[in-house]
């Protein structure tokens, strides 16, 4: 029978048959079931990981790589980061949580799981559910545990050696917890939504139209306010976005919606560090983020529809263009007397700027840095327009005017990072100097 520490809904039992609304069926020689919390005492251990932003960014992505290729890796990294979780956490759900899903991606890592259209509903719970925990609800999902649960159990037996984690869980939940996973798993079947060909849950199904409909929401708005001020660079909200996108869709089994905004990301990341950044690439973005809600109000009606194709491959045109540090930052080169004559002055400025942008950056109350960031723009700018720097004080007054936008209103940190972007292209642009005037 198994060994239970704590039972679900603070304490009361919960039978099958309480959960599906029928009588439990169960072979004449077992006993009543009864279906309670389990903590495992697992022979691994990982250090203690918390709920962080780059943690899930890393977490999201290796979901969407184990979904797309079946990711031995990924998977190795999803077992070592759930176990991390589990360490971190003082209630005993989401610890049990951890515990089981440490189990699945440990079967998914050594190929004892298929990633099949079953597997990447779970996933998709999975993400769903580490959202809601991060956000610092501690209640998990019972259909989805028991889901899980069902597919580990399936594997059969394992060696320990081999998968300590897996055969840890296997020992704990044995007996007639097999005979309630396979009733869960029958009761998933009719519960399901049907597009095409794929199987989803209804609430996953639900669950991932909300949210996708408003990350595309803001995906198109965000690229249509940075298509009309080129000169700044793309916001790391909007690479978020496209990102989410990608990793929601893969997990519901949207291959072809996920590479597109995969595809997507990708081009918008590699233009991000380049300059000047052309009207016609920003035409290509706002189209596929209009393809995207297309897809996403076509796969709600109940349709799977494909990608554009010659977006697909806009896109991949632009991930495949070269960047020439001549062609990013060629000005005409002045007076190798006034050449010289800038250099010189700017060499030390940028690195003062730098200073100054960072500990702004990293404190954006403080007035004292922007101060001195304004202060030295204001010198560089003046220089180089002095001395033929067209380039250089073009960039310097693109700062001075983001910087006067914010006026007086508190600034968030993430809201300071383009003007790094703009550093380096200061700095790239005395490169050039310097490199000319050898």
């Amino acid at each position: 029978m198994w060994r239970a520490q704590g039972r679900f809904r603070n304490g009361a039992d919960l039978s099958a048959a309480e959960n599906s609304g029928a009588a439990p069926t169960q072979a004449a020689d077992q006993p009543p079931f009864e279906w309670r919390w389990i903590e495992a005492l697992l022979p691994v251990q990982h250090e203690a990981l918390a709920y962080e932003r780059a943690i899930q960014a890393r977490f999201d992505g290796c979901v969407l790589k184990l979904i797309r290729s079946g990711d031995a890796a990924a998977a190795d990294t999803l077992y070592r980061t759930s176990l991390g979780f589990a360490t971190a956490q003082s209630s005993l759900q989401p610890r049990v949580f951890w515990q089981i899903c440490a189990a699945y991606f440990q079967a998914l890592s050594l190929g004892l799981c298929p990633v099949d259209t079953q597997a990447k509903r779970a996933l998709s719970g999975i993400l769903q559910q580490y959202r809601s925990l991060a956000g610092g609800d501690d209640a998990v999902a019972e259909r989805l545990l028991r889901e899980l649960l069902a597919a580990v159990r399936q594997v059969g037996p394992v060696d320990a050696t081999q998968a300590p984690v897996l055969a840890a869980l296997q020992a704990a939940y044995e007996g007639a917890a097999a005979q309630e996973c396979v009733s869960v798993s029958a009761e998933l079947e009719d519960q399901v939504k049907v597009v095409g060909n794929l199987r989803i849950g209804i609430s996953e199904f639900n669950a991932y139209l909300n949210e996708s409909d408003e990350w595309s929401r803001r995906l198109f708005v965000e690229l249509s306010e940075w298509a009309l001020e080129l000169h700044r660079p793309v916001a790391e909200s909007t690479l978020e976005l496209a990102h989410s996108l990608a990793a929601a869709s893969a997990a519901v089994g949207l291959v072809d919606l996920s590479g597109m905004a995969d595809a997507l990301e990708q081009a918008l990341r590699h233009v991000q560090a380049h300059m000047p950044r052309q009207p016609q690439q920003a035409q290509v973005f706002l189209d596929a983020a209009e393809d995207i809600r297309r897809l996403l109000h076509q796969f709600a009606a109940g349709f799977l529809k494909q990608p554009e194709p010659r977006l697909l491959d806009a896109l991949k045109d632009i991930l495949r263009l070269q960047f020439p540090a001549l062609d990013q930052t060629a000005e005409a080169v002045p007076d190798a007397d006034l050449l010289r004559q800038f250099v010189r002055l700017a060499s030390p400025l940028l690195v003062q700027l730098g200073g100054a942008l960072r500990q702004w950056k990293a404190r954006p109350d403080n007035v004292g840095a922007r101060n001195e960031a304004v202060r030295v723009l204001r010198n560089l700018q003046h220089s180089a327009e002095l001395d033929g720097a067209t380039r250089f004080c073009a960039i310097s007054q693109q700062m001075l005017a983001a910087i006067d936008r914010f006026g007086t209103q508190p600034v968030q940190s993430v809201q300071l990072q383009p003007l790094l972007g703009d550093l380096d292209a200061l700095n790239a642009v005395l490169d050039y100097l310097q490199s000319a005037d050898n």
